[in-house]
């Protein structure tokens, strides 16, 4: 079960690594910057879904390992790093998402303060991913360094 975690966490890591490092800069260095974001808000769905499935497989698969009862004091870090990681993701997804779409829309009126709006999501929106990619990682090391 623990390789089962480990694999989903480092499969969830690596898209979140691909879209961030080459989907992202391709998508706004080959388009024009409106194309681009409506590229990148058609990805961002399936992005999320892909984390929330992995994410819902590491945590299944640290729960089966915890109800087998080889459970020691630290085991239950990678399952707490885990679960923040899907809540991060899903209320990125759940909520900041549809918060940006609609700001982003919004901005396109004149007059509005939406612009300033999305970009304080789009933040918040990268710092969730951060929390998430840094918490996979402590995940990783976590369960390489326990036998």
């Amino acid at each position: 079960m623990k390789i089962l975690a480990a694999g989903a966490v480092l499969g969830w890591l690596s898209v979140m690594a691909f879209f961030a490092g080459i989907v992202a800069p391709a998508a706004f260095t080959t388009l024009d910057r409106e194309a681009a974001g409506r590229f990148v808000s058609a990805v961002f769905p399936r992005y999320y879904l892909g984390g929330t499935v992995l994410g819902a497989v590491a945590l299944a698969a640290l729960l089966a390992r915890a109800a087998m009862g080889r459970v020691r004091l630290g085991d239950w870090l990678p399952l707490l790093l885990v679960a923040v990681m899907l809540a991060a993701t899903l209320y990125a997804w759940l909520v900041i998402l549809p918060a940006a779409h609609a700001a982003r829309e919004a901005a396109r009126q004149p007059g509005t303060f939406e612009a300033l709006a999305f970009a304080r999501l789009h933040r918040i929106s990268g710092a969730l991913n951060g929390v998430t990619m840094i918490a996979g990682v402590l995940v990783l090391v976590v369960l390489g360094v326990r036998r």
